[in-house]
């Protein structure tokens, strides 16, 4: 997965989802909290994210807007 500075939030979202070497992201928030899990779901306004560490059976709808960083790894 390359990174690319010039990408919309959403569309670095759905190369993300798409690529099937992503595994757990790491989201953080303007509020100053994170969420980590998996890319599920984009759409123009948000994001779901899947499977949240620590959370069982537990997903977030977060708002593009709200969001700060996203972590990934990009080797292995």
């Amino acid at each position: 997965m390359d990174l690319h500075a010039h990408d919309h939030p959403k569309g670095f979202l759905d190369r993300l989802a798409a690529d099937p070497r992503t595994g757990r992201v790491i989201v953080h928030l303007r509020g100053g909290t994170s969420v980590t899990g998996t890319i599920g779901e984009t759409g123009n306004h948000s994001v779901i994210i899947k499977a949240l560490a620590g959370r069982e059976f537990y997903d977030a709808y977060v708002r593009l807007d709200a969001i700060t960083c996203v972590e990934v790894q990009t080797r292995s």
